[in-house]
């Protein structure tokens, strides 16, 4: 136990503690899309904005396509979560690996008075010790 406290000079001590780092990013990397999945289920921009990173891509079904600011990307996510209402949103398919996590769903909408559903891709980076998105596609 010793050991295991103080550092270790045993090699298996040290690929245990790198696999449990590595799961960790996992499950921190699914906890994001967890977060995101109800922020956007709810229309709620502010659960998600504090994911942005600084330059975040962003491709709309309304014709919003570049790179915005965080503080840009709150408004351009706040108007359209205004124009196209979200009746339902889950991500079907969430890939956390280590490297490029990111994930896809669908958009349940309705949009002046009909309903329609978009597809949703999401990729987050590593930024420090956080993950951001770095994209995020509705069309």
């Amino acid at each position: 136990m010793l050991g295991f406290l103080g550092g270790s000079s045993f090699p298996q001590d040290s690929n245990f503690l790198n696999k449990l780092d590595k799961r960790h990013q996992l499950n921190t990397s699914q906890n994001i899309f967890n977060e995101i999945e109800l922020g956007i289920s709810s229309g709620n921009v502010s659960a998600i904005s504090r994911f942005f990173s600084s330059q975040t891509y962003f491709s709309l079904s309304n014709g919003i396509n570049g790179y915005y600011s965080s503080n840009q990307a709150y408004y351009v996510l706040e108007d359209f979560f205004k124009i196209y209402k979200v009746m339902l949103f889950r991500f079907q398919n969430v890939q956390a690996d280590d490297n490029n996590p990111y994930a896809t769903g669908l958009y349940n909408f309705e949009f002046r008075g009909k309903r329609s559903t978009a597809q949703v891709y999401i990729s987050l980076k590593k930024a420090g010790n956080n993950w951001k998105i770095t994209q995020i596609t509705i069309n």
